[in-house]
């Protein structure tokens, strides 16, 4: 199956044209999130909100270390990866970390990024927040083929996420621009400036409530500026729910675009694992595993 998969992935990096489209947009972090439909702009209450809402970083009162491993389609190889480091004294937070997708010794698109959030922005309830980012491609694959206008160093570009959450009770509501300054990435040096497509600027805006204090209802609403054309709509509805069962496990369930999400998560004092799926329609499944550590 490796072979098959080193070998499909190898046909597509001799087909690059002078342009790469790259998938940071739609490149996602955590399983607990992954399992509610990615419904969670207004959620954003753990490390991972430096991904989804950096104004969630000040709702951080502890270390938190995050890590994830996912499985993309069950090939061989390919993989979205991620480490995050975050502490905050629940008034303000900051974070730092690592993503990737790739598919290992062909093709790898990195992102660091580092952010800060805090409270008390003019109305008590209310936090912002805002996520610097580099992001890189690489294709060390390609350079079997020898095209001389292949940059064998790749190509690295900046962006920035800024986004607010206001939390009033068993309600929340929160907004984030993703990808401002729209970078634009590219493998090849002959590639004109007109067809190069940017890694596109986003709007998310959504609203959670706590029902009970164990069932978590999420939504919220995206408009990229663009969108992959295989995608019926540019913007989606992404609905998402998650239930604790004495406060130790969870089962989720979610809808992000067409495709159906669920999930499970264990807790423990200075533990939490989640494991989550997406079925996706024209390709498969996709399952991802992370953990996260808190002292």
């Amino acid at each position: 199956m490796k072979r098959t998969a080193t070998l499909v992935l190898c046909a597509a990096l001799a087909l690059i044209p002078a342009t790469v489209s790259a998938n940071f947009v739609e490149t996602e972090l955590g399983a607990r999130a992954m399992g509610m439909g990615g419904a969670f702009v207004a959620v954003a209450d753990d490390v991972t909100a430096l991904h989804w809402n950096p104004a969630g970083l000040a709702t951080l009162e502890q270390i938190q270390v995050f890590g994830m491993r996912t499985s993309v389609y069950g090939v061989d190889g390919v993989s979205e990866d991620a480490a995050i480091a975050g502490y905050g004294n629940g008034t303000h937070g900051a974070a730092a970390g690592w993503m990737r997708t790739g598919a290992e010794d062909l093709y790898n698109e990195d992102t660091l990024i580092a952010g800060y959030g805090f409270n008390g922005c003019f109305v008590e309830g209310l936090a912002a927040g805002v996520a610097l980012k580099r992001f890189s491609i690489d294709a060390p694959g390609y350079e079997y083929y020898n095209d001389p206008a292949f940059s064998g160093d790749g190509d690295a570009a900046f962006a920035a996420d800024l986004g607010v959450l206001y939390r009033r009770g068993s309600w929340s509501a929160g907004g984030v621009l993703r990808n401002l300054g729209e970078p634009e990435l590219q493998l090849l040096d002959t590639t004109a400036p007109d067809d190069i497509d940017p890694v596109y600027a986003e709007m998310r805006i959504g609203g959670s409530y706590l029902f009970r204090g164990v069932m978590l209802m999420s939504a919220e609403w995206r408009v990229p500026r663009e969108a992959p054309a295989y995608y019926d709509e540019k913007s989606s509805i992404n609905i998402g729910t998650e239930v604790w069962f004495y406060d130790a496990f969870a089962l989720r369930a979610g809808m992000n675009r067409d495709r159906i999400t669920a999930g499970v998560g264990i807790k423990s004092k200075n533990l939490l694992v989640d494991v989550a799926l997406l079925s996706e329609r024209r390709i498969g499944s996709l399952y991802r595993l992370s953990a996260m550590f808190v002292w």
